[in-house]
């Protein structure tokens, strides 16, 4: 498994349905480099709030990541006020699985998939790294014999404590999040609890811990999404044994790398290298892994 970024390729597109459920038909939008392949793979969520979007919200970062030999699959999966939680999770779970079981299809490998998410989409991404085996998220799994685990998960935007997000959020932010309706959307204070990776480590859960990447916007003001809620995430993770680095942009706002979204910037090109760098790394290491 390799990732070389000096290395480009075409890449071509196109939406894959990968499940339908209750009256739903989900779709993905696939970006396979054209190349002798197999390539390695990697899921991507979008974000929006848990409430809108779909999977071509990060389409200039994915087409990106792909013209340098990574098949992409982006995710739709059922919104906020489409299905009630934990259905999303549901169907971010069966997505990593069916493509894992799929991956021949796209000129891919099932080895080494990684995950990405931004914003929401970064929450969710990672308690799918956290939570492979989660009953909760779980379906279908007779179909599909193949598991969900990731081997390296890339969040940047995410909200690392729930319960801080909706306790203190405030309105007059941009990004605000609707406090009210994100605690309905859990089931109560009890459920957003429950959905709280930080509060998903201090917890009794068997979990998973792929290697991790958190690509802090260091202007984040989001209650649970600051350098503060992070930097907490980074010391709780390692200290569970497993591998985290932090990046933090100095003044970035939430948004700050998806070139299609916002204007360039340091902070946007340093943050996809940081994505395209720790790809390639981790693909190493995966191929050359340490033997005690």
């Amino acid at each position: 498994m390799t990732y070389d970024i000096t290395v480009n390729y075409e890449v071509l597109e196109r939406d894959v349905e990968y499940r339908d459920v209750d009256g739903h038909v989900l779709l993905s939008h696939v970006y396979e480099p054209q190349g002798e392949g197999p390539f390695p793979m990697l899921i991507d969520l979008h974000g929006g709030g848990w409430n809108r979007y779909d999977r071509l919200r990060n389409r200039p970062v994915d087409l990106e990541l792909a013209r340098h030999g990574l098949v992409v699959a982006s995710l739709d999966f059922r919104l906020k006020g489409q299905a009630e939680h934990p259905a999303a999770m549901q169907d971010i779970n069966y997505g990593i699985r069916w493509f894992k079981a799929h991956a021949s299809d796209f000129n891919a490998t099932a080895q080494g998939m990684g995950g990405l998410g931004f914003s929401s989409g970064g929450h969710q991404i990672l308690l799918a790294g956290l939570r492979p085996h989660h009953p909760a998220y779980l379906t279908s799994m007779d179909a599909l014999p193949v598991d969900a685990t990731l081997d390296y998960v890339i969040c940047s935007g995410c909200g690392y404590d729930l319960l801080a997000t909706v306790c203190h959020s405030s309105p007059s932010h941009a990004n605000a999040v609707d406090a009210f309706d994100l605690v309905n959307y859990f089931g109560g204070i009890a459920g957003v609890k429950n959905e709280s990776p930080i509060h998903v480590l201090q917890s009794a859960e068997n979990l998973h811990h792929p290697a991790l990447l958190l690509i802090q916007a260091g202007g984040d003001v989001l209650p649970g999404f600051t350098n503060e809620r992070a930097g907490e995430f980074v010391q709780a993770y390692s200290a569970a044994g497993g591998q985290v680095e932090m990046m933090v942009l100095p003044h970035a706002p939430h948004i700050f790398i998806n070139p299609g979204l916002v204007k360039p910037s340091e902070n946007m090109q340093r943050g996809l290298l940081a994505l395209k760098s720790y790809i390639a790394r981790q693909l190493d290491y995966l191929s050359h892994p340490f033997v005690g």
